[in-house]
């Protein structure tokens, strides 16, 4: 049963029988059952399904297009953003001037310090770059002067590469033999505009291979692979779901094919052809190809024609299952229209026996034909009528019980109710380490406010005592009001390191604030008197005990009586 609250569940809005009345004679069983069945039956399934399945294989296909074509796009775009940022790590090693200096004077005297400065400059940055495996540097002879590497590294490929002349390629070299595929920066070191010598680099392609992770599955949206040219002309293909292998040694196969066929239309030695951005199919793959910035090296982004087809399929087997299921439709409306009928019956009776048994919140669902809707209609109205009544009954309980145990001026619990909690806490209380205390208070200085400002000002000055106790005392313990300007307090359970005179001096120094009543700031005090309650206390022992300490605590005030 939902909880009580003034909020009341109202039927839903009575029909208009004057309107819907003949439909409903004119309409029974028969004819509902005639008009569903005439509906499914009118479906155009099969025009749907022949009109569909062919779409279906055209959507999917562009769809493919268009996502191949978007990840080649930016693909494209990062990768050779990447290659750039690596020709501009070439220049920056390059253009250390110190290194140049040092290089141009050790070609002059011969002396070794100038090669120990160009090491100690070399190992800070390989140090300061992660990626880098070794900086070698190398004489105009080709000779080679100085390399500093990490993890024993050797450049073996460096000793066939060719002199740089005056404006090499940045990138000459690769070293593309391993599933962890490496590159060459290269780069000439020039002072007073000639060339002194030439720089290289041998870096990690791991950013790249953090690029072609993205898109590394052929469906749904495409695999990307790299089609790179090696130091020795061979040509090789990388991609992060299968790694790197050489074309020419690879068995054949779609992809493999397709590779090559592209990297039979690039020259590695001339400038990159460039980028192509339609959809080919060759075979069983649908791809896209792009050129990239490091001379014949292209991207490619492929998927299986297969998955497309198999998509498609899915999608044309779901219009077969939607076909079949409204002709099972059809089948079974007869079946769901008569127990339509029995339902609403069971519905009635069940919510009879609940409002019955005092479930006045029960309501029914109005079903749309012949006399069960009205008959609904006015089952609901009278269960919203007792419940209106019970509701009303449950308000007037509850402000009673309200006015019986609350002080009317303060909100606080009067004195019956006070001492009804008091009885409570002394039955339910069977450890003396955590048997509370009792706080007696009675206010100093409330008689001369009455007398001079008033009935009035002394409720408000009790009101605001009321409010000001309930922002001290913790949510479990309890108040009351006991008559006049007398309060007290229940301290129930007390926690570790708790102290109820604590509580006594938040209190007094609380009331003793000013407060402002009929535009005049008054003070008042307080007497307290503070008991803790013990194994052998009862209520009105420690009652009496309480006000006997407060009245001490009175006496003990100079100028109070």
């Amino acid at each position: 049963m939902p909880p009580e609250s003034d909020q009341v569940q109202t039927s839903p809005a009575k029909p208009d029988s004057a309107r819907r009345g003949p439909i409903r004679h004119r309409f029974g069983l028969r004819e509902h059952l005639a008009l569903v069945l005439l509906t499914v039956a009118l479906l155009p399934l099969l025009t749907l399904y022949w009109a569909e399945r062919h779409q279906i294989q055209a959507d999917a296909l562009e769809l493919t297009h268009q996502t191949l074509n978007l990840i080649a796009d930016v693909q494209q775009r990062r990768i050779n953003l990447e290659l750039h940022r690596l020709e501009d790590l070439t220049r920056l090693v390059s253009s250390r001037t110190q290194m140049r200096l040092s290089l141009a004077a050790y070609a002059r005297d011969g002396d070794p310090k100038h090669l120990e400065l160009i090491a100690r400059i070399l190992t800070d940055a390989i140090e300061a770059i992660p990626e880098l495996h070794g900086i070698w540097i190398r004489d105009p002879s080709g000779r080679t002067l100085i390399q500093i590497t990490r993890d024993g590294v050797r450049a073996n490929t460096l000793d066939q590469a060719d002199i740089p002349v005056a404006d090499p390629a940045p990138i000459l070299f690769r070293r593309l033999e391993t599933q962890k595929p490496e590159i060459w920066l290269n780069g000439p070191l020039v002072l007073d505009e000639a060339i002194i010598g030439s720089v290289h680099l041998l870096v990690r392609m791991e950013n790249i291979l953090a690029l072609l992770e993205d898109f590394d599955n052929q469906s749904p949206g495409g695999e990307t692979v790299l089609l790179l040219c090696g130091g020795t002309g061979e040509t090789f293909a990388w991609s992060a779901r299968a790694g790197i292998w050489n074309l020419t040694t690879t068995p054949s196969g779609p992809l493999n094919d397709l590779l090559k066929s592209l990297s039979s239309h690039a020259d590695p030695v001339h400038a990159p052809t460039p980028t192509t951005s339609g959809i080919a199919t060759d075979g069983a793959l649908i791809h896209t190809a792009r050129a990239l910035s490091l001379d014949c090296s292209r991207l490619l982004v492929h998927t299986n024609r297969d998955k497309i087809t198999q998509s498609a399929r899915k999608q044309r087997e779901l219009l077969v299952y939607v076909t079949f299921s409204l002709i099972l439709l059809a089948l079974v409306t007869a079946v769901v229209v008569a127990r339509a009928i029995a339902n609403p019956v069971h519905e009635l009776t069940n919510g009879m026996r609940r409002l019955s048994q005092g479930d006045y919140y029960t309501r029914l669902p109005e079903h749309g034909w012949g006399e069960l809707s009205r008959l609904t209609q006015a089952f609901n109205e009278t269960a919203a009528s007792l419940q209106h009544a019970i509701q009303a009954r449950l308000r007037s309980e509850r402000e009673l019980a309200t006015l019986a145990n609350t002080d009317a001026l303060t909100g606080l619990n009067n004195r019956r109710r006070f001492m009804e909690l008091l009885n409570q806490h002394f039955e339910r209380t069977r450890h003396p380490a955590n048997n509370g205390a009792l706080l007696y208070l009675d206010l100093d200085g409330f008689k001369p406010i009455n007398d001079q400002y008033g009935h009035d000002a002394g409720d408000a000055v009790l009101r605001i005592v009321a409010e000001r106790l309930r922002r001290v005392v913790r949510e479990q313990d309890h108040l009351g009001r006991l008559g006049g300007d007398e309060f007290a307090v229940l301290l129930d359970r007390f926690e570790a390191g708790f102290e109820p005179e604590s509580v006594a001096r938040r209190i007094d120094e609380t009331l003793s604030q000013p407060m402002t009543i009929q535009g005049q700031q008054l003070r008042i005090g307080c007497s307290l008197g503070l008991v803790h309650i013990s194994p052998d206390s009862t209520p009105s022992r420690l009652l009496k005990d309480a006000d006997t300490a407060m009245y001490q605590a009175k006496a003990g005030k100079p100028g109070r009586t």
